[in-house]
């Protein structure tokens, strides 16, 4: 049975365009590696919708997943902060894009990072 990873990187105040590619790319790199990706990006709400309604829906999402891919500069973003401890706290496991990560949490089993 296929993981299922749940993305979560910034999206608030960046170009929607430009997020959507980084998006879709993670997507295609984790799907090829095994995974069954859930794309906040195709969340089924309008783009206008708001920032909360966005992230009741995101962590509707994330909490039926095993894993969370923490995409680069995740740690500039509130919602992503969120959905970090959201996953944290039901078992997740986190998988971190930037190596910089590893070093910092490199004594516990449960986080590992993926290098592209």
């Amino acid at each position: 049975m296929k993981k299922k990873c749940y993305l979560s990187g910034p999206i608030s105040g960046k170009d929607l365009d430009e997020r959507r590619k980084a998006f879709k790319d993670v997507q295609v790199m984790l799907e090829t590696a095994g995974y069954d990706v859930v794309n906040p990006m195709e969340n089924g709400l309008p783009s206008d919708a708001t920032t909360a309604q966005h992230m009741k829906r995101d962590i509707q999402l994330l909490i039926e997943c095993d894993s969370i891919f923490m995409m680069n500069e995740w740690n500039h973003s509130q919602g992503c902060y969120t959905e970090f401890m959201v996953a944290t706290a039901i078992g997740c496991e986190v998988i971190f894009e930037s190596p910089m990560t590893e070093i910092e949490l490199k004594e516990n089993k449960r986080f590992k990072t993926i290098f592209r």
